[in-house]
């Protein structure tokens, strides 16, 4: 198997994405724009003629080592490739990892397991995805009481969706409401280059929910990819959790997509109770970990 090691600037772009366009476990992460939006630094492993790929973010840490590490706003990713994803085809790409990479951090596509006794820590990690091809009612059906409740008291609170909101919007809502974290400031900027892309290529839409008096209690940008919605950032203010605001929102997405043929993605990494709320089915995927610094520091 002819694997080749290349930097993100030496790829063949069109090839690049064409293979994740096209791989058996093809999704939004891994085109090249997507990692570029996320990532400030990737290299990657090549197949052949871009026949399987596996992008590698990384870091450099005080010494200029490098760390491949996961992104916030990609969820996963490992290899894609247009051939059916062997355990020996798993294991090539990860043994072909360079030696430069002292710290390996990624999280397998939810298709891709870790092949057997390699030498990584795995832990695992939940995604949730509805199936939306049945009529809404049926859909509905699957709620549970909790999520009943709270879309009541948001139909009580006459809250109403809105629709094309900017990028901008989205992504000051975000900064002002989502939880804290290392990358949020860098999330922040990637999520301007993701949402122009993905408005640019006609893959997605904003949307919102407000009172009646034009304040917005929560958002979210939805991205079409691989016969999926997918939920890039779901962000609710307090004012709106308190009254089912991002509840809503869902529902109102549900509604309008019910009897395609598509999932959504809840695009979690943990378990959720908002999506299991909605019926959403479990899909376990694997964070796989290796540090060959001497203890873990040099």
């Amino acid at each position: 198997m002819d694997i080749k090691f290349l930097s993100s600037a030496d790829i063949d772009k069109v090839k690049w994405n064409s293979c994740v366009h096209y791989a058996v476990n093809g999704n939004i992460f891994g085109y090249k724009w997507y990692l570029d939006a996320v990532a400030r630094e990737w290299d990657c492993l090549v197949e052949g003629d871009y026949e399987s790929v596996l992008p590698l973010p990384f870091t450099k840490d005080w010494l200029g080592r490098k760390t491949v590490v996961q992104p916030e706003l990609m969820r996963e990713l490992g290899v894609y490739s247009i051939h059916v994803l062997s355990q020996g085809r798993v294991r090539k790409f990860l043994e072909a990892i360079p030696d430069e990479y002292k710290k390996i951090q990624i999280d397998l596509n939810e298709q891709i397991g870790l092949p057997e006794k390699m030498d990584y820590l795995v832990a695992e990690k939940t995604n949730y995805q509805l199936l939306l091809e049945k009529p809404y009612e049926e859909i509905a059906e699957g709620y549970s009481r909790d999520l009943l409740l709270k879309l009541e008291k948001a139909e009580q609170a006459n809250l109403r969706p809105k629709a094309n909101l900017k990028p901008e919007k989205v992504a000051n809502f975000y900064k002002k409401h989502a939880p804290a974290s290392p990358q949020k400031e860098q999330s922040f900027h990637a999520m301007h280059r993701i949402m122009y892309n993905i408005l640019h290529r006609g893959w997605g839409f904003a949307s919102g929910i407000e009172t009646p008096e034009g304040e917005l209690l929560a958002v979210d940008f939805y991205i079409y990819s691989h016969s999926k919605v997918m939920r890039l950032a779901p962000v609710v203010s307090p004012q709106g959790k308190a009254v089912g605001a991002l509840e809503s929102l869902t529902n109102n997405l549900i509604m309008t997509h019910a009897e395609k043929r598509m999932i959504l993605d809840f695009n979690t990494v943990t378990d959720s109770e908002f999506a299991q709320g909605f019926g959403a089915q479990a899909n376990a995927f694997q964070s796989i970990k290796k540090d060959k610094r001497l203890f873990g520091v040099l």
